[in-house]
């Protein structure tokens, strides 16, 4: 099941944004996010409704559509664009305590 989110609309006259999606993993994800998280995560996400191709993306398909990108130091998006739609299906939210090898 999708969840659409908050209804971004974009400054810039004229500008396309996306629909922005979130698939029940990615919105449980976000869900969990401390305020100070959600506040950069959402500007992240408007950032991405009206750019989803940003420099600082990387592809994980062939075709491009599905990328990934770090919102921030310690959060991670996964995403998917198509017909003029932004679906996030994966938020992950990094912390010191999950490295497998600590630089000592």
């Amino acid at each position: 099941m999708l969840r659409a989110g908050p209804a971004i609309n974009s400054a810039h006259a004229g500008s396309r944004t996306y629909q922005t999606y979130f698939t029940e993993q990615a919105a449980a994800g976000r869900d969990r996010l401390d305020d100070q998280q959600r506040a950069a995560f959402d500007k992240g996400i408007s950032l991405l409704a009206r750019d989803p191709f940003p420099a600082l993306s990387r592809p994980v398909s062939a075709t491009g559509d599905d990328r990934t990108i770090r919102l921030t130091q310690n959060i991670l998006a996964e995403y998917t664009v198509s017909m003029g739609r932004l679906l996030i299906f994966i938020v992950e939210v990094f912390n010191d305590g999950d490295a497998f090898v600590t630089e000592e």
